[in-house]
This record gives C-alpha cells, sequence and structure tokens, in this order.
C-alpha cells in the first residue's frame, strides 16, 4: 500500500499545476477506484480527482487546508504512473 510521503504543508503553484495537467491529461485511464492505505479509500477516482482540482484551483493558494488533498492527488498520480501503459 502507498505510504503519503508527498504531504508538505505548502506547494508552489508550479507544483500543483504540473500534477493537475497530468491528472487531467490521462483522467480517462485512472482506476475507477483505489484503495492507497487502509484508511484511504477512493471508490470514484476520476470525480475526486476534478472534484479536488476544481477546489484547489480556487483556493489553494489561499487556504492551506488544501495540502493534505493535494498529497493525495500526488498519491494517485503515483500510483496511477505505475499502472498506464506508455502511449505510442
Amino acid at each position: 500500500m502507498a505510504e503519503n510521503k508527498h504531504y508538505k504543508p505548502t506547494y508552489t503553484p508550479e507544483e500543483a499545476e504540473e500534477c493537475f495537467s497530468w491528472l487531467e491529461q490521462h483522467i480517462d485511464e485512472l482506476p475507477s477506484a483505489l484503495r492507497l492505505s487502509p484508511s484511504i479509500n477512493i471508490p470514484d477516482v476520476r470525480s475526486t480527482v476534478t472534484t479536488f482540482i476544481r477546489k484547489m484551483r480556487l483556493q489553494m493558494g489561499k487556504k492551506p487546508i488544501f495540502a493534505g488533498q493535494f498529497a493525495v492527488l500526488l498519491m494517485i498520480r503515483e500510483h496511477a504512473q505505475g499502472l498506464l501503459k506508455p502511449k505510442e
């Protein structure tokens, strides 16, 4: 199971946008559900990713409470990168 090694109190706008862009480009290839750890189960990955990105683009710079949610997006991306087949 994945460990949340991505959390930090703040992220740069560049870090956030790079992750958001990658996830948006690969949204159709993400698994439908994902268990990242015993305590992190995401029953609808695509909806979760879309909702998190939309909310974070509006609020992330203003409210550091979104840092935990961003760390989850980083975990989803890391997991998905191991699952996705390279595009030819």
